[in-house]
């Protein structure tokens, strides 16, 4: 908050200073003025001391069988000393007189400066009083200014939480349906998807039905085609097998599997341990028998052999 200036503030101030400092002086003046006069000393005379009063002693009581008993003296006070003369007072002379009227004259007039001086001071202490209050009610008027605009920036404020608070709900709000559109979405989605999915199991299903119907058919009609592969094949496993040497210390009936790839005259093309019996040595066993026993006997049917025998997947145990 600003300091607000007093109007007259320097020149009531130095007024004041003046006023304490003729003040003062007046008082030290009217010290030194006021020196009492010493008055008349009054000196009682006396011709001759007066006489002391001699102290009577009495004698000593003789020692008497049966004394009487003497009377008690009386002793006599020696009258007081006459009261000292009291004389008037000498009367005043003009220039006493004088002197004294110009100091009651003075005396009147230092009163009636500082009467005056009172009234200036009371007057100047007024107009403090009313700069005061005046300095005092500016600043109440300026709190009472910066309180309203106070409270018009916090009805601002609040009036702006306000709408942020509504435009926040309306967002939710917009939020919520947005959500709620899109779970329907979803659920529409979902409920497509599971139709589809009805669909699609249908259509497979009929798809099995209609390949099994076809394999049934196509089984019957090469039952005997069937039989003769697995005769061929069967006369490839035993070529490939009589020639096997199974090692010695072999334990157990392990289990080896190849890929084998034939060319249409029974050679071997390629020969790939696809699963190891977990012994080295069998495995290699089996490899070189499938090597040795070619070319292995296949069918000369060109259809039947590409469709057969181009790549077979031989198995191999050594107590099969």
């Amino acid at each position: 908050m600003h300091t607000v200036d007093e109007p007259g503030r320097v020149a009531s101030g130095i007024l004041a200073f003046l006023v304490h400092l003729l003040f003062f002086g007046l008082l030290v003046f009217a010290i030194s003025w006021q020196k009492k006069i010493a008055g008349p000393v009054m000196v009682e005379l006396w011709e001759e001391l007066p006489t002391p009063v001699a102290k009577v002693i009495p004698p000593p009581p003789k020692i008497v069988e049966t004394p009487p008993k003497p009377a008690p003296e009386v002793r006599k006070e020696p009258p007081p000393p006459p009261p000292p003369k009291v004389e008037a007072p000498p009367k005043p002379s003009p220039a006493e007189i004088e002197l004294r009227e110009k100091i009651r004259k003075q005396k009147e007039e230092e009163q009636a400066k500082r009467l005056e001086e009172k009234k200036a001071l009371e007057a100047e202490k007024r107009r403090l009083e009313e700069e005061r209050r005046a300095v005092e009610e500016a600043k109440r008027l300026e709190q009472e200014k910066l309180k309203r605009e106070e409270e018009a920036r916090r009805l601002e404020e609040h009036k702006q939480l306000e709408e942020q608070r509504r435009v926040e709900e309306l967002r939710r709000e917009e939020q919520r349906r947005t959500e709620e559109l899109r779970r329907e979405e979803e659920r529409r989605e979902r409920a497509a998807a599971v139709e589809r999915e009805r669909q699609q199991q249908e259509a497979q299903r009929k798809q099995r039905e209609a390949d099994e119907a076809k394999r049934r058919a196509e089984a019957a009609a090469s039952a005997g085609q069937q039989k003769l592969i697995d005769d061929w094949k069967a006369r490839i496993q035993a070529k490939i097998k009589g020639r096997v040497v199974v090692p010695a210390n072999i334990q157990g009936n392990p289990e080896a599997r190849f890929d084998v790839v034939l060319l249409p005259g029974g050679e071997v093309l390629s020969a790939t341990l696809r699963k190891s019996s977990g012994m080295a040595a069998y495995d290699a066993a089996v490899e070189r028998a499938i090597m040795a026993a070619q070319p292995l006997p296949v069918p000369s049917e060109t259809d039947l052999f590409q469709e057969n025998f181009r790549e077979l997947a031989l198995v191999f145990r050594p107590k099969d």
